[in-house]
């Protein structure tokens, strides 16, 4: 970087630090860090310290159980020691953000830069006991990584790429599947370009090294213990508790409620089909079954409805205030949204509004919307702008990298989820400023 970046980075990276200490100086009792999954994540920080890296719970990736318990070694075991690494994490985050904006278009460094140090979504998490503040800092050096070697081919940013892949897949399962759609897109694109069979594969090998010494360990555990192939053991949970009860609800067949019901009946109905008192204590193989469980369910909703909870739930994410997971307004008298009774998203969205009795805190999430609104607008019209600027292959990557989250979320809702895609929507929003910048200059003159 030339001396000019330098400075403009230690600018962004100053308004963002001050900006999140700011929020939490102003919003976060020590109380909040010990609520809800974050009571959970300090609890396997403090068993992890005991069983070591491959013996925490084959539920959770061991990734930010790790990052915790270095903090409490290395310092005393105040989370807010937690809280202030992490919001210098974010506050990289948003510099390499703006880097990438930079090295896209060649300009936009500042609109990137302010955009995410003033992320609300950012600010939020930072300042949480939680996975997404360590996962976006990889997943934003993965990006980074992916830009500069789809621009420059360079041996140095795919390996790179594949490091902080891993890292991030290490800290939340999420991305896991990613590095299969990643390693086959980009092998493809490879071809197409015609290289020779040996830089293919050395491609190929190249990632799967990466990828098996820093992931490899936790899938030896997984088979040795329980003769399982499986990364982490959570997707059965995920898909009968959390998936079919959302896409029930969203495709208009009934309540979150009801749909909660038809999936511990379906549970209990195969159980006793297949005469078992209860699940496996083996933690995958209870998985599995739940997992066979919520196909079959799935498979009886049918694809347009299941294809209607996806797009739904999708669009929910994307266009969801970022305000309302911060602490000081769910601190407020407010209705649960998940447990509010409807049918389908405009039906459930009526009665939540029409049941709630806080009009402040309805007006907040009415602004927030607004602004997400806005942010997603004007992201789609950078999007189709790029096409014109940017090399297609670039565009259809971080394209491809934006389905993929809102395929692997569904219909589960929560802005958390659209954490992953903001730095991308970030760069195609700076792009039409980028443009409108441009456009008003020209009018000028």
């Amino acid at each position: 970087m030339s001396n000019p970046d330098i400075r403009n980075s230690i600018w962004i990276f100053c308004i963002a630090f001050l900006i999140r200490i700011g929020y939490v100086v102003l919003f976060v009792e020590i109380e909040y860090l010990v609520i809800e999954d974050q009571s959970l994540y300090i609890q396997l920080a403090q068993e992890f310290l005991v069983s070591g890296f491959l013996g925490v719970t084959p539920e959770r990736t061991p990734g930010y159980p790790l990052f915790l318990s270095i903090i409490s070694n290395t310092s005393n075991d105040s989370l807010w020691n937690v809280v202030i690494i992490q919001i210098i994490l974010d506050s990289v985050s948003c510099v390499i953000i703006a880097l990438m904006a930079k090295s896209l278009f060649e300009s936009g460094f500042w609109f990137a830069g302010f955009l995410s140090a003033f992320n609300l979504n950012m600010i939020v998490l930072s300042a949480s006991i939680l996975t997404d503040t360590l996962f976006l800092f990889f997943f934003v050096l993965f990006l980074f990584s992916l830009i500069k070697y789809l621009h420059s081919e360079n041996t140095k940013w795919l390996f790179l790429l594949f490091l902080f892949i891993s890292l991030s897949a290490l800290v939340r399962a999420v991305s896991y599947y990613l590095i299969p759609v990643l390693l086959i897109g980009l092998v493809v694109w490879r071809v197409w370009k015609k290289d020779s069979i040996l830089k293919v594969s050395k491609l190929v090998v190249l990632c799967l090294v990466i990828v098996g010494i820093f992931l490899g360990g936790i899938h030896q555990r997984n088979y040795q213990k329980y003769g399982a192939t499986e990364f982490v053991s959570q997707t059965g949970g995920a898909m009968l508790w959390w998936i079919i009860p959302a896409t029930y609800q969203y495709s208009g067949q009934g309540s979150y409620q009801e749909g909660q019901i038809l999936a511990k009946k379906r549970l209990r109905l195969a159980l006793q089909h297949d005469n078992l008192i209860s699940l496996s204590h083996n933690p995958f193989e209870a998985s599995r079954y739940e997992v066979d469980v919520g196909k079959k369910i799935l498979m009886d909703f049918g694809f347009l409805n299941v294809f209607k909870a996806w797009a739904s739930g999708s669009v929910v994410n994307i266009l969801s205030p970022s305000v309302a997971f911060s602490p000081a307004l769910r601190s407020m008298a407010h209705n649960s949204f998940y447990e509010t009774e409807g049918v389908g998203v405009f039906s459930k969205l009526l009665n939540y509004i029409k049941n709630s009795e806080n009009l402040f805190y309805l007006l907040v999430l009415l602004i927030g919307t607004i602004t997400s609104v806005l942010f997603t607008l004007l992201s789609l019209v950078g999007v189709f702008k790029s096409f014109n600027t940017l090399p297609p292959v670039t565009t259809l990557a971080l394209l491809t990298l934006v389905g993929y989250f809102l395929v692997v979320t569904g219909p589960i809702i929560g802005v958390k989820y659209r954490l992953p895609i903001e730095p991308i929507m970030t760069l195609f929003f700076s792009y039409s400023l980028i443009n409108f910048r441009k456009y008003k200059i020209s009018l000028i003159k």
